[in-house]
């Protein structure tokens, strides 16, 4: 097997991500948001707060807090007294969630939560940080950002260990068909900005590592038809393919062997529905 070759992914390029990504979109492509707000309430109801006055939870790459507003409303309706710190490197991001917040408790709500904010790396913050002078978290949460973690596993592990007795870490991840094709192109590439994995390859070095760690899966499917992606003049399948291999200019940059066994394996992948060849499926893992 050859030697990966480091490439820039399409999350260095965020006007091509965000173009590729409005391409699936309007091809059928959905976050299944009810879903997604059960399965986020369903795991931050797990949290026990040992009978410490105050709960702490740790806000991972969270961008403009989209899915916290979902956490918060949970925690804030059900403690007295929450800790919530944002780590979030983008700054106009981290602005976002701080526009939220202010939004919020101007409406009344949130009153109960103090916020620290953290404009660094996941890998900045834990280099500082001291269990023992900081306190430990109730829940952490890492949704679909693993990926880009200098050491992923490691980072993954460290968190678990700053967990309270009873605490939760909730994480976001591909898997399935999506997973497949990770697995393919990190056989080719690598990113140190964008890691090609996911849920069975963060899973199996948790139970390798972690013996003890209760480990619940929740399943979300997302299918969409990808046809366009087979037809090389298709400049919206090309930017499908985009996002799916997250390699820029997928058929321009990718030799031709490899590009066609990364298009055999999400062929190879397709349900199929009629005259559709139908892509995609999530999990969820906590």
């Amino acid at each position: 097997m050859a030697v990966p070759v480091e490439i820039k992914s399409l999350v260095h390029y965020p006007c091509a991500y965000f173009k590729s990504l409005n391409a699936i979109i309007r091809n059928g492509y959905k976050n299944d948001d009810d879903k997604r707000t059960r399965d986020i309430i369903e795991t931050f109801e797990l949290i026990d707060s040992n009978d410490n006055p105050e709960v702490r939870i740790l806000a991972i790459g969270p961008g403009p807090g989209m899915s916290d507003k979902v956490i918060l409303d949970v925690v804030s309706a059900r403690f007295k007294a929450i800790v919530y710190v944002v780590i979030e490197p983008i700054k106009t991001e981290l602005q976002k969630f701080k526009d939220l917040v202010t939004l919020k408790t101007e409406q009344d709500q949130w009153k109960n939560v103090h916020f620290e904010y953290h404009c660094t790396t996941i890998e900045e913050y834990l280099d500082v940080y001291d269990s023992d002078v900081h306190g430990g978290f109730h829940a952490i949460h890492a949704l679909h950002c693993v990926y880009h973690f200098r050491y992923p596993h490691g980072i993954l592990i460290q968190l678990y260990e700053i967990l309270l007795k009873h605490g939760v870490l909730f994480v976001m991840l591909t898997t399935g068909q999506w997973e497949k094709i990770y697995d393919k192109v990190g056989e080719y590439y690598f990113d140190p900005k964008m890691h090609f994995f996911g849920l069975s390859t963060v899973r199996k070095k948790f139970e390798e590592r972690i013996k003890d760690a209760k480990i619940i899966t929740k399943y979300r499917a997302n299918m969409f038809p990808i046809n366009k992606c087979f037809e090389e003049d298709s400049a919206e399948g090309n930017d499908i393919l985009d996002f799916l291999t997250q390699i820029p200019d997928f058929r321009k940059t990718t030799p031709e062997e490899i590009a066609r066994e990364i298009l055999s394996i999400i062929k190879d992948n397709c349900q199929r529905s009629g005259s559709d060849l139908m892509f995609g499926d999530r999990k969820s893992v906590v």
